[in-house]
């Protein structure tokens, strides 16, 4: 905890107020942050051996709140001995001010993976859901719902009714994707941070096409 004073005057007369500043905790450092993830390989058995791990690359990344570390064995990264490459992870993010330490599967970019976390941070506890951008009186929009998802009039409206409004439930980021693929579809949609999901049909990132889509919402029919 740290103490500053400010001094003024008010109605000719001069004050000094002292302020209490909560301080910053200190950034971790590169060489702090490659440690922690050293650490996390500590212990591994490779032939009935230890195996020795390294440091590949260590970098800020651009919000500057998570060192992104990769790092290998050390016949992979120093010797290039495919045989000893660790595969599945992508990347170890530490964080700058915690020292906490996630791992990113291979299967995501850390672009995305980051991009998920702010946007959860954003969300503050609730939900983001994807739900139609139009009513039951825009005719064009409801025939191209009607079309696509191969169903009735009257589901369509149902579709549109208070009950059944949430239609998609997933990551910020996978559900602009799904919003663009409707939107090709003439389909208008919108975004919304909600308490709760409300039966919303959850979407995964890996199937983000068209079909994959308009497969999901037809589960809101069912």
């Amino acid at each position: 905890m740290a103490y500053c004073s400010i001094s003024g005057y008010t109605t000719g007369r001069k004050f000094i107020q002292t302020l209490t500043v909560k301080d910053h905790p200190p950034m971790l450092s590169a060489q702090q942050a490659c440690a922690l993830v050293l650490a996390m390989h500590d212990g591994i058995i490779n032939d009935g051996k230890p195996e020795r791990f390294v440091i590949q690359s260590c970098e800020l990344c651009p919000l500057r709140a998570y060192w992104v570390i990769r790092c290998n064995s050390v016949d992979y990264v120093q010797h290039g001995v495919e045989s000893s490459c660790y595969i599945g992870i992508n990347a170890h993010l530490v964080n700058v001010q915690t020292g906490v330490v996630d791992t990113i599967g291979s299967a995501i970019s850390v672009d995305d993976y980051l991009q998920d976390k702010y946007d959860q941070d954003a969300a503050m506890g609730n939900f983001y859901v994807l739900t139609p951008a139009f009513n039951r009186h825009d005719k064009t929009a409801m025939g191209n719902l009607r079309q696509k998802l191969a169903c009735t009039y009257p589901q369509v409206v149902a579709l549109l009714s208070e009950q059944n409004k949430h239609w998609l439930t997933g990551s910020r980021r996978v559900l602009l994707l799904a919003q663009q693929q409707l939107c090709g579809q003439g389909v208008p949609s919108t975004i919304r941070l909600v308490p709760e999901t409300a039966g919303a049909t959850p979407l995964d990132g890996q199937l983000c096409h068209a079909d994959a889509v308009l497969l999901a919402l037809r589960r809101r029919l069912q």
